[in-house]
């Protein structure tokens, strides 16, 4: 998966940043926690996402598929089933070296296409990412995700 959406031009006109080592590492394992059908809808959106930007506060990273004048262009791309307008998918909960509360983490999707990952606290941008030790995953997509029973 990757850190940096679009490029360094892009980013600049659009406002939008690159992932630090922690915050990839978390959407990853988020990502990864995901029922097979999930994660591949989730995977090809992520890919075709060009923006990302970071939340005034730093707790909240959001995405976009910037394209033809419109920041959520979802044409071509396969959406979630979802059954509500915003739909928590799954949280973790972490410890991250040089933070002194377990980290919280939740990816939502919003009008079925991934949409944000919210943290409890803002990342430190030299955080490394190995410090990262995941405790607990809570999947919270079943109550709001239709997904065919072979892959539930």
């Amino acid at each position: 998966m990757k850190r940096a959406f679009g490029n360094a031009l892009t980013r600049l006109l659009w406002g939008g940043t690159t992932l630090t080592p922690v915050e990839h590492q978390l959407l990853e394992r988020l990502v990864a926690e995901l029922p097979t059908a999930i994660r591949r809808i989730a995977e090809q959106q992520l890919d075709a996402y060009n923006l990302v930007q970071r939340e005034a506060d730093g707790r909240a990273l959001n995405f976009y598929r910037k394209k033809g004048g419109s920041p959520s262009n979802m044409q071509g791309l396969p959406l979630l089933d979802s059954k509500i307008e915003e739909a928590p998918l799954i949280g973790l909960t972490a410890t991250l070296e040089g933070l002194d509360r377990p980290l919280h983490a939740v990816l939502t999707a919003v009008h079925g296409r991934i949409f944000c990952m919210s943290l409890s606290e803002r990342v430190p941008a030299q955080a490394p990412s190995a410090s990262v030790q995941v405790l607990r995953v809570e999947q919270s997509w079943k109550s709001n995700i239709r997904v065919p029973r072979a892959d539930a």
